[in-house]
């Protein structure tokens, strides 16, 4: 058995009403004052994405993309809004040329932000506030600076170390202003892109993908090799679209993700699997090890089959997601481990997420990223906006259904996930870390459905991740040793031990507890210790 102590590390947060949680105490208490002054969930969660921007720069911010799944009390339904952005023009797999995986750094990795478009669909459908009132105090904290989160410095530092010398000098002078990352409880100041906060908040949309800001985002992408105009960049704004979501059932619930481009197939059909095998009947062990080979098949699913959305694509992950097509998924399991080598992308990325419940049953589970720690390593002109490496997730093989084009959007690791009970929210929830989102959201379900952990228990929990490339299983050290003899046994491959956050991921869960009604009587949250992150409520 795992440690024990190491389930119980700090108690869940209880509120009566309404409860934000992020992976950082800045963002969190950014939403928090949204709720305290009136504002609903999509108001919060809009907020906290700006805030994102500031507290966890290498992960998110204005040049990455977003996915969001939101309750609707109204409407007393989920919907799902795609908000990932598009190959320029000028992109084509013939610049970059024959290589197995996609470029991880410069113009070749990066694909138009969809980010802010996303964040203005949600506001204009569910918003109740301006995009002024919800960012001022992020527009301040940018001018006047804020304090670095000790986990959010290390990670800063990482990525640092990995851009070495292809980090632009732009973003140098931004985001290493002393030569280096700075040291938890550093003051940070982001003067540039306070300025352009405050444009997009005064403009909207208009304020980043028209004007100075889109010319510095086309001069950028095409001075390092791919052609990129600002009708490009322009074609971008109102391209978030609302999409339905895909569910399969897992326990007696609904769980819930956004269908192709998103991955969230991974983590919806290794759930689909696993609901019908007895999972809280096995060992550790036995159980790890039919968790494993789920994710296995769920990211081969994934890997061969989705990128930028076809009706043939969602049919066949309609088809795979039936429950024939679980059954069948279901019977390839076996005692022992199947190799798995299929490649995934370049890099394991790295994202940020928030959520937010508020008074009036409206939950939203919003996720931002801009792919890999400090994404492509180029930051816009003087906008400080640092741009995404997400094109990097595109396949580089002609003919694949994710191969790099023009106007297309990658296979995306973000899958922001919420669960239904009786057709009401039970479960909002998210986990960081680009391949590790559907393994961990898969797990922290497992706790807390087949294993009874309480939110604080089931993301705090030891957890594995499995590599598609090299079809190693690494462990979390706190597993006991026996756990990692008998996957051996059953054929995995172990690989090290690892500390490192963004390779396990964070995660976040709220659960809302109802009465007989389905009336909301609390909300209990649980943000990962592997992060600075709070969770607050009223």
């Amino acid at each position: 058995m795992a440690n024990p102590a190491f389930l119980h590390r700090r108690s869940p947060v209880f509120a009566g009403r309404a409860m934000v949680t992020s992976s950082s105490p800045l963002v969190t208490r950014v939403g928090l004052r949204v709720l305290e002054q009136g504002g609903n969930a999509a108001d919060a969660a809009v907020a906290m994405a700006g805030m994102l921007a500031l507290a966890e720069p290498m992960m998110s911010g204005l040049g990455g993309d977003t996915m969001v799944l939101v309750w609707s009390a109204q409407d007393q339904r989920v919907l799902g809004l795609n908000g990932s952005g598009m190959a320029p023009s000028g992109a084509s797999l013939e610049r970059i040329g024959a290589r197995p995986l996609m470029p991880e750094h410069g113009a070749a990795s990066v694909t138009i932000p969809g980010a802010v478009d996303g964040w203005c669909t949600l506001l204009e459908r569910f918003g109740t506030q301006s995009l002024q009132q919800l960012w001022e105090p992020v527009i301040a904290y940018a001018r006047q600076g804020y304090p670095v989160g000790e986990s959010i410095a290390g990670f800063w530092a990482v990525g640092a170390a990995m851009l070495g010398q292809s980090a632009s000098s732009e973003l140098r002078e931004v985001f290493l202003p002393h030569g280096s990352a700075p040291q938890p409880g550093q003051l940070m100041r982001l003067p540039q892109l306070a300025d352009t906060l405050e444009r997009v908040a005064r403009e909207g949309r208009q304020g980043f993908y028209e004007g100075p800001v889109a010319a510095a985002i086309a001069t950028t992408i095409s001075a390092g090799g791919v052609p990129t105009t600002t009708a490009d960049v322009a074609a971008q704004q109102h391209r978030a679209a609302w999409v339905e979501p895909l569910s399969v059932g897992y326990r007696g619930r609904e769980v819930l993700g956004l269908p192709p481009n998103s991955q969230g197939v991974v983590a919806l059909h290794a759930l689909g699997i696993l609901d019908g095998l007895p999972l809280a009947a096995m060992g550790e062990a036995e159980r790890l090890h039919h968790e494993i080979e789920a994710i296995r098949l769920g990211f081969e699913l994934a890997i061969d089959g989705v990128g930028e959305p076809t009706p043939s694509m969602l049919e066949l992950v309609r088809q795979q997601l039936s429950p024939d097509g679980l059954a069948a998924a279901r019977s390839r399991i076996t005692a022992l481990a199947r190799p798995a080598t299929r490649p995934q992308g370049g890099h394991s990325g790295d994202t940020s997420y928030v959520c937010a419940v508020d008074g009036e049953g409206n939950a939203v589970s919003l996720m931002t990223s801009i792919s890999g720690l400090f994404g492509s390593g180029l930051v816009a002109g003087d906008t400080g906006v640092l741009l995404n490496n997400r094109a990097a997730q595109f396949s580089s093989q002609p003919g694949h259904p994710n191969a790099l084009a023009p106007g297309h959007r990658p296979r995306h690791s973000i899958l922001p996930a919420m669960v239904l009970r009786d057709g009401l929210p039970e479960f909002v929830m998210g986990v960081i870390g680009g391949n590790a989102h559907p393994q961990g959201l898969t797990q922290i379900l497992v706790n807390a459905l087949d294993l009874s952990m309480n939110p604080q228990q089931a993301v705090d929990a030891p957890r594995f991740k499995l590599v598609m490339q090299s079809g190693a299983v690494h462990i979390d050290p706190q597993f006991n040793p026996d756990v990692g003899h008998e996957l051996v046994t059953r054929g995995h491959q172990l690989g090290d031990s690892y500390g490192f956050v963004g390779f396990k991921g964070g995660a976040q869960m709220v659960r809302l507890h109802r009465d007989d009604s389905g009336h909301c009587t609390s909300l209990e949250a649980g943000v990962d210790h592997r992060l600075d992150g709070v969770a607050m409520g009223i």
